[in-house]
């Protein structure tokens, strides 16, 4: 329930993310492939904005809440590109092979 009421205390940095998250969502369209795709770039811009918003304001200095919820807008757009872009590497990487490599490496195989 704690979750639920910080939610809704942090009602204008979800708002604020998830326009940033859409609107970042434009200039990424051509990696958004499906809906799935587009709802895991939300997620993650809003989910980036709520929990990050409170701690990048602290430590830019950030007090007035205007100001905030642009910082949330902006972690909400740019968390979004990030995690698309990390999980992007990660698949190009072919990260599984590499485990299994060196799990083989490690058991003499």
């Amino acid at each position: 329930m704690d979750i639920l009421n910080g939610l809704a205390d942090r009602g204008e940095w979800l708002v604020a993310g998830l326009v940033g998250a859409i609107i970042s969502g434009w200039w990424h369209k051509a990696g958004l492939l499906d809906w799935r795709a587009w709802m895991v770039f939300l997620v993650t811009g809003v989910a980036c904005a709520v929990f990050l918003t409170g701690i990048a304001s602290n430590y830019l200095g950030v007090a007035e809440p205007r100001n905030i919820t642009g910082v949330g807008f902006l972690l909400g757009s740019f968390g979004a590109a990030l995690i698309s872009a990390v999980n992007r590497a990660l698949w190009a990487a072919d990260i599984w092979k590499f485990l299994l490599e060196l799990i083989k490496g490690k058991l003499g195989g």
